[in-house]
């Protein structure tokens, strides 16, 4: 079996090892896809520690595969399904060994590189369908691939306006395809003047935070209108600080769109649903796609060149 192992010099490559085996609960999956994480290249752990249980570290964040064998009481899912890992551990090998709870099939008209991409459709799901869109002004804020998919979600769900803001040109552009009716160059423009601009001074009803970052959320929070929502997206890695003063007097509404670990299946299947009719596009994400044993060319692209990158997906061949 092939694994994701550091080569002499450090660099990412691609090693043998040993097929691991699934218990009765657990299925036997031979990867043919996964994506990338957005950390850049020192942030990107290619020999992951364990973790508290004593299992080594995701490397990759989502795969897709085929599945060669199964557990004796696993009964909803057979050998050459291909399928979707909601939850992953192990580094970046061949195989996988998955409880079969954390499986979803992939449906034949979608891609394996598209359907690791939709292992971040929950969370979006969630967090648009907890603001209540329809019929609201919406800014998304930052045209990644969570802010990609939300315009489209939002979009779909009746926003009867969608703003995207970002750093990046290449994103906006990509953005606006995605159904987004303006768009901001953070770097270039004032966000916030903008954005009052086409709300004829009010502010926007709903502000969907696909940044991660403090300034983002500030940033969002000061372009809500009174009585507004911020919806948190993108996963949060540091503390923030709230004015609980001014929300308070704004009367605004925070929302985590993150979904609960037990609700992932049912959210991926309903967002490959989606994917299956082409309401919510996932291949305009998919940026770029390398062979494993590229695994060193597609990190530098992630930590080089983040406005060029959306998805980056390695593929078995």
């Amino acid at each position: 079996m092939r694994k994701q192992t550091p080569d002499s010099d450090g660099s990412p490559g691609v090693s043998g090892s040993a097929v691991p085996a699934c218990n009765d609960l657990e299925v036997l999956v031979k990867a043919r896809a996964c994506v990338l994480p957005h950390r850049g290249a020192a942030g990107i752990n290619i020999d992951p520690a364990p973790d508290a249980n004593g299992r080594p570290a995701t490397f990759c964040r989502s795969f897709t595969g085929i599945i060669e064998s199964f557990g004796g009481r696993v009964k909803s899912l057979k050998q050459g399904d291909r399928v979707v890992a909601c939850h992953t551990e192990g580094g970046l090998s061949e195989y996988h060994s998955v409880p079969a709870y954390h499986i979803v099939k992939l449906p034949n008209g979608i891609s394996f590189e598209e359907g690791a991409i939709s292992t971040l459709m929950p969370t979006v799901l969630n967090g648009v369908e907890r603001a209540q869109v329809k019929g609201r002004s919406v800014l998304v804020s930052g045209a990644g691939t969570t802010g990609l998919l939300s315009t489209q979600v939002a979009r779909l769900s009746g926003a009867t306006t969608v703003i995207a803001s970002d750093l990046h040109a290449t994103r906006l552009q990509r953005a606006r395809s995605a159904g987004a009716d303006t768009v901001i160059n953070a770097s270039t423009e004032d966000v916030r003047r903008r954005v009052m601009e086409r709300t004829g001074g009010q502010g926007v009803d709903i502000c969907l935070e696909c940044a991660g970052n403090e300034a983002s959320f500030n940033q969002c929070a000061a372009m809500l209108r009174p009585g507004g929502k911020l919806v948190v997206l993108k996963t949060v890695t540091h503390p923030m600080s709230i004015d609980l003063g001014d929300w308070s007097e704004r009367s605004l509404q925070l929302i985590m769109g993150r979904e609960q670990p037990h609700e992932t299946p049912y959210l991926v299947e309903k967002g490959l649903r989606l994917a299956g009719i082409e309401a919510v596009r996932l291949r305009p994400l998919l940026t770029h796609v390398y062979p494993v044993h590229r695994i060193a060319e597609a990190v530098e692209l992630i930590d080089g060149h983040p406005n060029l990158a959306v998805e980056v997906a390695l593929i078995w061949t």
